[in-house]
């Protein structure tokens, strides 16, 4: 594509000019100018190179060449048209305005967009040895911790086949003592009451199945004493009927 893609053409003053002009050299005047705006603004001034220019042949070029040459200006072994010309300077100043219009675009939206990443870039954590060995220490004495936490091993794994003799005769020994004990414990712990259920400050609906079941089945719990104390002989059988909601 050429670098000026269009030629502008005053068609009132070029009909006016052209009123002598037969439509033959009309047509080889416009090819002419034509090739004069791609070649930069002049041609060579040479009548073989311009019969080809007008597509004619040397004979016929000659013939009408005399009536066209007159709209053109011969210097230097070149032809010019001064209304060309003119034109052709103005479109070059309008098309280097526009180059560095675009390149100055270009530059500022390069610049705007470095510095679009350069800002994300400062959002993003830096992940450096120090703050990966700083996470790493953290875990550790939190895992430490934990496992204090955590309730001893089976004690029968720490003792040695030596003592476990001794170990079951101390047990066959206070056996009778621990029946009596368990006994008493079983019936003082029976005789007791269960606590009543009582909602503390700011209590909300249990949001777990089992929470939602415990809680029902201390209500019904608590209408049954009420109903024991009146006498009413029906009372803790309505605990029974509910076996798929008891809590486990």
């Amino acid at each position: 594509m050429s670098e000026r893609p269009f030629m502008q053409l005053y068609v009132s003053d070029f009909v006016g000019d052209t009123l002598h002009l037969s439509t033959e050299q009309i047509g080889a005047y416009m090819l002419m100018l034509m090739a004069m705006w791609n070649a930069g603004g002049t041609l060579p001034d040479d009548d073989v190179k311009l019969s080809r220019v007008v597509r004619m042949s040397l004979k016929k070029w000659r013939a009408i060449s005399a009536d066209l040459l007159t709209f053109f200006e011969r210097a230097s072994g070149e032809i010019s048209h001064k209304r060309l010309t003119k034109e052709l300077r103005k479109s070059l100043v309008k098309s280097e305005a526009r180059a560095a219009a675009g390149a100055l675009g270009g530059a500022a939206k390069a610049l705007k967009t470095r510095g679009e990443g350069v800002a994300n870039d400062s959002f993003l954590p830096e992940h450096l040895p120090e703050s990966r060995n700083q996470n790493e220490k953290v875990s550790s004495e939190n895992a430490k911790r934990f496992s204090q936490r955590q309730p001893p091993s089976e004690n029968a794994e720490h003792f040695s086949q030596r003592q476990l003799p001794e170990i079951a005769q101390r047990s066959s020994g206070s056996s009778s003592e621990n029946t009596a004990e368990n006994a008493r414990l079983s019936s003082s712990s029976s005789s007791k009451k269960p606590p009543a259920f009582a909602r503390p400050p700011g209590w909300h609906r249990p949001k777990t199945h089992t929470d939602a079941a415990n809680t029902i089945i201390e209500e019904i719990l608590n209408h049954d004493r009420s109903r024991i104390a009146a006498g009413d002989e029906g009372a803790g059988r309505d605990v029974l009927m509910l076996p798929a909601i008891r809590a486990r």
